[in-house]
């Protein structure tokens, strides 16, 4: 909190953001961990909020509280879904359609094949949850085993293996589904 009182002028001010901050940190770490699902992102999206608030507090100050309550949690909604598209353009730009792997002397048919493949996995990696979908692209598109995956995203090794496993079995069922695979994976 010290880091932010020092972007204040005045001692009213101070005052009025330490009262603020002590009140509204808990509810506004709950709100973010609700929307992103991620408790590090969360941390990182209140403490945004907090940074961007510095701005206005000014015009604040004088303001009822539940008026202020709803401008913080305008601010923090804001950088939260802001961050959630941010997340959903990679995993995108991840799972583009074109192939960088040499296709020379790959018969017509058996290359349609493989794109369908290709566009029904990039459909069903996009109807899972995001942390499904991190762990999958981490592991297939950037072939990360799950220790590299755990530094990367801030999880234990076990945490990885455990939500890897539960990516894997929703795929099979969904590809069940599709007629892809029979209940025995064939």
């Amino acid at each position: 909190m010290y880091q932010y009182l020092l972007l204040l002028d005045t001692e009213q001010e101070r005052e009025f953001f330490q009262k603020m901050y002590h009140e509204h940190k808990n509810a506004m770490y709950y709100i973010a961990l609700r929307i992103l699902k991620n408790e590090s992102d969360a941390e990182d999206m209140v403490h945004e909020t907090f940074l961007a608030l510095t701005k206005y507090l000014s015009r604040m100050i004088d303001n009822q509280p539940q008026k202020n309550w709803n401008f913080i949690l305008t601010i923090l909604k804001h950088k939260c879904y802001n961050l959630c598209k941010k997340k959903k353009q990679e995993i995108d730009k991840c799972l583009e359609l074109e192939n960088t792997t040499d296709t020379y002397g790959e018969k017509p048919d058996d290359r349609m094949e493989r794109l369908e493949k290709q566009e029904l996995m990039i459909k069903l990696i996009r109807e899972m949850k995001p942390s499904y979908q991190e762990v999958l692209i981490l592991k297939y598109y950037h072939e990360l085993n799950n220790t590299e995956i755990a530094a990367v995203l801030g999880e234990t090794q076990d945490n990885i293996r455990h939500i890897y496993m539960r990516a894997k079995h929703k795929m099979e069922k969904m590809l069940e589904n599709y007629g892809i695979l029979d209940a025995h994976g064939i």
